[in-house]
């Protein structure tokens, strides 16, 4: 009785899907891990904008923005779009010579575009004005920025001797008197 070693075309096929399949799906399992953990860090940042979008000044505000190049970064024609988008945002806010009485205006049209370019690229459903009207912003968180704003300038102005601090000299109340409110 003679064994027969000899291998055929269907025994390769077998070895190889036998050695390979596990492989495979780990490396199928793993791109799709990496493609839901990519797109949740893209609706984080499209949150934190969407989230901060009056509120420009907010660290996370800043924080989200500095990623959109990062997170966004990809040869798909729509994120692209993001790309260029921000890349516009980023431009305006850092001109100097925009005319001051327009460029809040410009700079949040460039927003809008920004968010709602970002809401195509991870497939939300929002149009500009949603994005454009949606928002709360207390007029005190707006009235407090401003104060704030215009306190740092003019302390700034008196440690640069560009103002003075008055100071009134209020003489001390006779003893036994409480002091005026």
């Amino acid at each position: 009785m003679q064994f027969d070693w000899t291998i055929k075309f269907t025994d390769i096929v077998m070895i190889v899907a036998l050695v390979s399949g596990p492989i495979l799906a780990v490396q199928i399992s793993e791109t799709l891990r990496n493609s839901a953990e990519a797109r949740r860090r893209k609706i984080h940042i499209f949150r934190t904008l969407m989230a901060t979008r009056s509120a420009s000044l907010s660290p996370s505000h800043i924080e989200a923005l500095n990623l959109v190049e990062i997170e966004f970064y990809s040869t798909r024609a729509q994120e692209r779009k993001v790309v260029d988008c921000w890349r516009l945002y980023l431009v305006h806010l850092n001109d100097r010579n925009y005319p001051r009485e327009s460029w809040a205006a410009r700079k949040d049209d460039l927003l809008f575009d920004l968010l709602y370019e970002m809401a195509q690229s991870i497939q939300f459903s929002y149009d500009k004005s949603q994005i454009k009207s949606g928002t709360y912003y207390p007029g005190g968180w707006q009235e407090a920025e401003v104060e704030q704003i215009e306190t740092r300038k003019l302390w700034l102005q008196i440690l640069q001797g560009k103002r003075e601090l008055l100071v009134k000299n209020v003489p001390p109340p006779p003893p036994g008197e409480p002091p005026p409110a």
